[in-house]
């Protein structure tokens, strides 16, 4: 078998975050696995590739808030009544301006 593409790489993640987008949109959670047993799943599912990420779908248990927060700021996952905060740098923080 030849050797994959580094295109590979990339076409893999734009397709990825477009599923994971349009699920989303859908109100389900979308998870990106890169890190799982290649040889247990390839014999489980009997398949005829390796796989190089999984995309796994569903309803959440816990909702999910996006939280801005400076650059210098701790980024640190929390979770709070049922709800898992994602703290996010915002926009204009990472901008650079050349002035």
């Amino acid at each position: 078998m030849a050797p994959e593409s580094k295109l590979v790489d990339i076409d893999l993640g734009i397709a990825l975050q477009s599923m994971a987008l349009k699920a989303i949109e859908m109100g389900l959670n979308t998870l990106m696995i890169g890190a799982f047993n290649r040889e247990k799943l390839c014999a489980a599912f009997d398949l005829p590739y390796e796989p190089l990420m999984l995309l796994a779908v569903g309803k959440g248990a816990e909702r999910i808030e996006l939280v801005p927060t400076d650059a210098a700021a701790p980024r640190a996952y929390y979770r709070r009544d049922g709800v898992h905060y994602v703290p996010k740098v915002r926009l204009n923080d990472l901008i650079i301006n050349h002035a």
